[in-house]
C-alpha cells in the first residue's frame, strides 16, 4: 500500500527453529515451578505469591527457604506446604511447555523472552531490522572496493581491551556503507558525518502483533563442533516454537532509499545472498546429523535472527574478503581477541579449518536445529 512517498508492506515472519528474543530477564529455580507431571513450567507472579503464602501463614518459612542455599526447588517447597497445583491458578502469572528442560539435571536458570505489557511474546521491529541491515551491508560490500576496511581491520591497535578491540573500526565501515544521503552542515557546507545521513532510516519495521503463549517453549543451548559431536550448555531459553507466525509491517520511505539505491527487490536479494553466503562460508563445515531436522524456507526468503545465533550471522568479516581462507584467518584472529583463551578460538584454524568452531544448535522434540532461522515473506 502506498501513503504519497511512502509504501507500506505486509510481512510475515516465520520460525522454522526455535527463536530467541531475550528480555534481559531471567527466572532462578527459586522462581519457578517445574511440573514434571503436566510437562510445564509455571512462573508465579511475586506479590500475588506473597500474598496468598501470607494467607496460608505460610510466609516465614517461605522466607526461610529464600535465604537457604541447600534448599533451592519452588515446587518442592510448595508441596512440603501441602500447596496442590490446581491451585497455583492463585499466584502464577503464565505457564508454557518445558520441553527439553523437564528430563535434564542441568537445568537451572530461564531466560525469557520478550513480551508486552499484556505478558505475551512478541518479535520488536528492532530485531527484523537489525537482520534487515546486516544483510543490506553485506550486498553493498559485494558492489564496492573495501580494501582501505580490510586493510583497517588487519592494522587495529591490539594492545586496546577486548570490547574496544576494533570499535573504530567497525564505525568507519559503517559510516562508508550506510551514511550516503549527503545532508551538509549550513554552516559549512561539508557532509555531516552523523546518522542523519544514514538511508536506513528510510526503512522502519513494526513490532509484530503478540502470539500466544502457547509458542513458547524451552530449549537448551546445544553447541556442535565441526565433527558433528555436541556440548549441551546449562542455559535453557524461552524460545517460539517451530512454525510460529508473527505479523509485521515494513514501511520504505522511497525518496530516501532511492538516494542508497535500495528497494524491497534489493532487500529480499540481500537477505538471500547473505543467508547463502552464511551457509558456504560457514555451516556446511559442521558435519550434519541424522537427527537435524529437514526446514526450508519455500514461500519467502530465509534469515537467521534473534539471541545466540552465533557470531558469523550479525558480522560481515567473511563478506568483507573474496577469500575464504583470508576471512577464517581474520576471525579466527579476532575471536581469539575477544574472548579468554579458554574458549579455545586459536585452535579454530589448526585443527577446525571454521572459527567460530562452534555452530549454534538448540533441539525442539527431539530434533536439532539451527538457533533462530526464520523465513520472511513479504505480502
Amino acid at each position: 500500500m502506498k501513503y504519497g512517498h511512502l509504501e507500506r508492506l505486509d510481512i510475515t515472519l516465520r520460525t522454522l527453529a526455535p527463536l530467541f528474543i531475550g528480555s534481559g530477564e531471567s527466572y532462578t529455580k527459586k522462581e519457578y515451578i517445574l511440573d514434571p507431571d503436566t510437562r510445564q513450567i509455571h512462573f508465579p507472579y511475586l506479590p500475588d505469591l506473597i500474598t496468598y503464602l501470607k494467607n496460608r501463614n505460610c510466609l516465614q518459612e517461605y522466607e526461610k527457604f529464600l535465604l537457604r542455599a541447600d534448599k533451592n526447588d519452588l515446587g518442592l517447597f510448595l508441596k512440603e506446604n501441602k500447596i496442590r497445583p490446581k491451585e497455583y491458578d492463585e499466584f502464577v502469572a503464565y505457564s508454557i511447555d518445558a520441553g527439553e528442560a523437564i528430563e535434564n539435571e542441568q537445568f537451572r536458570e530461564v531466560l525469557t523472552f520478550m513480551k508486552d505489557a499484556y505478558g505475551l511474546p512478541y518479535i520488536p521491529g528492532s530485531s527484523l531490522k537489525g537482520a534487515i541491515r546486516t544483510a543490506i551491508a553485506a550486498q553493498l560490500i559485494k558492489e564496492d572496493d573495501f580494501n582501505w576496511a580490510r586493510r583497517g581491520i588487519e592494522n587495529a591497535d591490539t594492545s586496546v581491551r577486548p570490547r574496544r578491540y576494533l570499535s573504530r573500526e567497525d564505525n568507519n565501515i559503517n559510516r562508508r556503507i550506510f551514511f550516503r544521503l549527503e545532508h551538509k552542515d549550513i554552516r559549512t557546507n561539508e557532509l555531516i558525518r552523523n546518522p542523519i545521513n544514514d538511508f536506513m532510516q528510510g526503512i522502519r519495521v513494526s513490532d509484530s502483533h503478540p502470539l500466544e503463549l502457547i509458542n513458547l517453549t524451552l530449549v537448551g543451548k546445544h553447541e556442535r563442533k565441526p565433527d558433528g559431536s555436541v556440548a549441551l550448555l546449562p542455559i535453557f531459553r524461552e524460545c517460539l516454537i517451530p512454525g510460529s507466525e508473527a505479523k509485521l509491517q515494513i514501511t520504505l520511505d522511497k525518496p530516501i532509499l532511492a538516494k542508497a539505491g535500495i528497494t524491497i527487490d534489493f532487500i529480499e536479494r540481500a537477505l538471500h545472498n547473505f543467508a547463502d553466503d552464511h551457509y558456504e562460508s560457514f555451516e556446511q563445515h559442521f558435519e550434519e546429523k541424522s537427527e537435524d531436522a529437514e526446514i526450508a524456507a519455500n514461500q519467502g526468503v530465509d534469515l537467521i535472527l534473534g539471541g545466540g545465533a552465533g557470531f558469523v550471522s550479525k558480522t560481515l568479516i567473511y563478506n568483507l574478503y573474496n577469500e575464504r581462507e583470508m576471512a577464517l584467518a581474520r576471525a579466527a584472529f579476532i575471536l581469539n581477541k575477544q574472548f579468554p583463551p579458554n574458549h579455545g578460538h586459536s585452535k579454530s584454524l589448526r585443527l577446525y579449518k571454521v572459527a567460530p568452531h562452534v555452530l549454534k544448535t538448540t533441539k525442539y522434540k527431539g530434533q536439532y536445529y539451527q538457533m533462530g532461522r526464520c523465513e520472511l515473506i513479504i505480502e
